[in-house]
């Protein structure tokens, strides 16, 4: 940076006070720029995620519910035991080796995270999802509905799915939430949406970005300027926090509208 008379002032990172509102990052990127560059691909790709786990989930959690007797306990069981492993190691392991072979390839290594990132999704869900629809198969009008011979299918359609309805949008959004909390993790472990770009700083140093600028991304290529540069950091994490509190919002009139029912 250099003033009217050619003097030199300032290198990248810009601060905030130089380069409002968010300042720049290492490479002198606007970050208010690559903030809302980024919040499609973030906001859109984590809807999409759930979008597709809770269809999944809701077809296998029907055939859970309704057919699975004799192994339901052993389903149950396989299923709690993935609890034991947090999300964020299993998609590391998994994606890491593939980052070097997609590296030119940010489509593929965005649809091969989204369905691992579904894959990891979606038997809990539909465990979850499947108890709901179990705890209404035990009332007493779903069992004389039954033994007059209604099928399985209009007694999801006319009395379970008006029953648990609520509760779907409750845990749509908290599925939400929690994957938007699993990209940060996935971010500081180098794991991006899109895949990353290789940048050189200076002829010893290089850096790797975001090619598609999500939020996550930000936050992991940056996380080692946190002392030095806070700004670059705080940016995007502030941009997750303000989108999870209106996320929380949301769900609080869920689930306050569904007390009131």
């Amino acid at each position: 940076m250099l003033d009217d008379n050619g003097d030199f002032i300032g290198k990248p990172p810009y601060s905030p006070v130089e380069f409002p509102p968010f300042g720049t990052n290492v490479m002198g990127e606007s970050l208010i720029y690559n903030i809302l560059a980024g919040a499609k691909y973030t906001i859109i790709f984590v809807l999409i995620v759930c979008l597709f786990r809770f269809l999944i989930s809701s077809g296998l959690a029907l055939i859970y519910a309704f057919y699975i007797h004799k192994f339901r306990n052993l389903v149950q069981r396989v299923v709690e035991i993935t609890y034991i492993i947090p999300p964020v190691i299993i998609v590391f392991f998994l994606l890491a080796p593939m980052l070097w072979f997609f590296q030119e390839d940010s489509f593929r290594f965005m649809f091969l995270l989204v369905l691992v990132l579904i894959g990891i999704g979606t038997p809990p869900l539909t465990l979850l999802i499947g108890d709901e629809i179990k705890g209404e198969l035990h009332k007493d009008y779903i069992k004389i509905a039954k033994l007059q011979g209604v099928s399985n299918f209009y007694i999801f359609k006319k009395h379970i799915w008006r029953n648990i309805k609520p509760r779907i949008g409750i845990f749509f959004i908290q599925n939400n939430i929690q994957l938007l909390l699993l990209l940060i993790h996935l971010g500081v472990l180098g794991i991006f949406i899109g895949g990353s770009r290789k940048i050189d700083i200076t002829e010893e140093n290089t850096t790797s970005l975001s090619i598609t600028n999500e939020w996550g991304g930000l936050i992991g290529s940056s996380y080692q300027e946190f002392l030095h540069h806070p700004w670059i950091v705080m940016s995007p994490l502030f941009s997750f926090m303000i989108l999870i509190i209106l996320l929380k919002i949301v769900l609080a009139g869920i689930e306050e509208s569904t007390k009131l029912k």
